[in-house]
């Protein structure tokens, strides 16, 4: 047996059967962390820095704008053939070597002027600094969207999927509170690292919490799946039998990746997720000047996050249970509903009602992600192509966020406001609401 094999054995360093409890709850818990470690690679963790990267760099607010959306449609473009990877590799190789090299691509961005200005002194020195600048940024974007918004969530949410069947609303949604409150959390958090030892500081640190803190961690906790380890799905919790003869649960065929797109469902909930995905990535990107926009201070628009982190966790729980018992696109109704919220509330709303539609619409449509991004696909395709899937999801999600910093920067530019991107942004959430009424169970048809 070859050692890189020896290594990532099942059954090395511990058999996950003697464990004292279900392995699945040990799953449940290891994949919450890390899609938690993900979030340094995630729009929430990097828009407090921009400040620090305008001004390191010399660069304008669109010119960082820019970088951001090339490096993430990039890293987005190419997500679809690491999913591919996933179905052939396996959720534990996958995330020791994402979070590694999601640690080496943060040690990168602290030292991404460093790398500008060595290349403006060296090789590149007839080049225009303003192109070194931005390539180095991009080439910086496109690291930590890839390793950490695309392949470290994206296998941690994959792996629940797999070892929870019939109750995996209510992990998601239990695992959700804490992804939700950390990610909440996150710019605050990050902030206060950055005043007290320097934006450099900050993401090295990171970076060795991920590696080898993080990566030992997953080594040690993470499997594929139950029957290549042994044990049963749902962390030996009792099964339903009624959802077997239940069209919304019974899956009567594995859809492949070029099957689950030819289905509406596919584009209804893509869309739902891509819009939420782009517009709250462009007001978390530009929340300082969004917030300065609407004549409220930083620590103001800042603090929102706590009450909206609570209300995420809520909405976590009541949609997760409630996706194990109801149809999916009834919740992604509800989902639509709070991107509407938001986007015209922001665009409408001042003073208090401003705030309530802030932490409410947020609060709804994040609750919503979390318990339905992790359920839908393997309910609606199945498990064994569910890498190839969601990679394609994930890349749909990673694109669309790449926009939504470059639409509020241009916004800014041309009306000097966000409005324009507000109002557009909530016409579309509301048109996408109609459209999910619609957005039902492939399996379903199968059955008749």
């Amino acid at each position: 047996m070859k050692f890189w094999d020896k290594l990532f054995s099942v059954d090395v360093p511990m058999r996950p059967g003697s464990v004292g409890v279900h392995y699945g709850w040990v799953i449940a818990v290891a994949g919450t962390l890390g899609m938690v470690a993900s979030v340094p690679g995630q729009t929430i963790g990097v828009n407090v820095f921009n400040e620090k990267l305008i001004e390191a760099l010399g660069l304008s607010r669109t010119g960082v704008s820019s970088a951001y959306f090339v490096g993430t449609a990039a890293s987005g473009l190419l997500l679809p053939y690491a999913g591919q990877l996933f179905d052939r590799w396996g959720a534990r190789k996958m995330i020791v070597l994402a979070s590694l090299a999601l640690a080496i691509s943060l040690g990168y961005m602290s030292w991404v002027d460093g790398a500008a200005g060595a290349l403006e002194s060296a090789a590149f020195s007839g080049y225009p600094v303003f192109w070194i600048r931005i390539s180095c940024l991009v080439f910086g974007f496109f690291l930590i969207r890839f390793f950490g918004q695309g392949l470290v969530m994206m296998t941690s949410r994959n792996m629940i999927g797999k070892w929870w069947v019939s109750h995996r609303g209510k992990v998601f949604s239990i695992g959700g509170i804490a992804v939700t409150v950390c990610f909440s959390l996150a710019p605050k958090v990050f902030d206060v690292m950055i005043e007290s030892w320097g934006w450099r500081e900050a993401w090295q640190i990171m970076a060795l919490l991920l590696a080898p803190g993080f990566c030992l961690v997953a080594w040690l906790l993470y499997r594929d799946n139950p029957d290549e380890c042994g044990v049963s799905a749902d962390g030996g919790l009792e099964v339903d039998d009624r959802r077997s003869e239940d069209p919304e649960f019974r899956i009567v065929k594995e859809f492949t990746r070029e099957e689950a797109v030819r289905s509406y469902s596919f584009w209804a909930f893509s869309s739902v997720f891509a819009l939420q995905a782009c517009y709250f990535t462009g007001y978390a990107f530009h929340v300082v000047d969004v917030a300065a926009d609407l004549g409220m201070t930083k620590d103001a628009v800042l603090n929102l996050f706590v009450p909206t982190a609570f209300l995420n966790a809520v909405v976590s729980l009541v949609v997760g249970w409630l996706s194990d018992r109801c149809r999916l696109k009834h919740l992604l109704v509800v989902m639509a509903a709070g991107n509407a919220l938001a986007a015209l509330g922001l665009a409408y709303l001042g003073g208090q009602a401003l705030v309530l539609a802030i932490v409410i619409g947020f609060g709804v449509s994040g609750g919503c992600f979390g318990a339905i991004s992790g359920v839908f696909m393997p309910r609606f395709f199945g498990l064994k192509h569910l890498g190839a899937i969601s990679g394609l999801f994930a890349s749909i999600l990673v694109v669309g966020s790449s926009v939504g910093p470059l639409l509020f920067s241009l916004a800014k530019r041309f009306t000097e406001g966000y409005g324009p991107v507000h109002w557009l942004s909530g016409v579309v959430a509301l048109a996408l609401l109609l459209g999910a009424f619609k957005a039902d169970n492939p399996q379903r048809a199968l059955m008749r």
